[in-house]
């Protein structure tokens, strides 16, 4: 094999590792988090949205964004990179949300609207 071929090989070895499950985005994101999360869920979603809607154009709420989508769909991956790229607040937010989503609070429907509202912010953005 060439080098160039034997070097195509290996970045996309490296890439692949970089790309995360859902599930194991999850895990990395838990990793060395000590900041409480608020406690009630409804407020959760509603301050993931508020976040969403009032910064559609920052990384972070895009990435949030995405983040209510794949607890919906539990679809979708992440870079190891993004597993960084919240401040310590909407990391504990989004901690507690995946918590709150997989005790299933609250119900289904309102997950639902709130990923709805934030695909809606991130489309009127562009």
């Amino acid at each position: 094999m060439s080098d160039a071929a034997d070097f195509d090989r290996l970045k996309a070895e490296v890439a692949a590792r970089e790309i995360l499950s859902v599930a194991r985005f999850h895990e990395e994101l838990r990793q060395g988090v000590q900041a409480p999360a608020p406690a009630a869920a409804t407020n959760l979603l509603a301050e993931a949205v508020k976040t969403i809607e009032l910064n559609p154009a920052f990384a972070q709420s895009r990435l949030l964004a995405r983040v209510l989508s794949a607890l919906i769909t539990q679809a979708g991956e992440f870079r190891r990179a993004e597993v960084f790229a919240f401040d310590t607040k909407t990391r504990a937010l989004v901690i507690a949300l995946i918590d709150a989503f997989a005790a299933g609070i609250p119900g289904r429907e309102e997950w639902q609207r709130a990923v709805d509202s934030a695909n809606a912010a991130q489309r009127a953005y562009g």
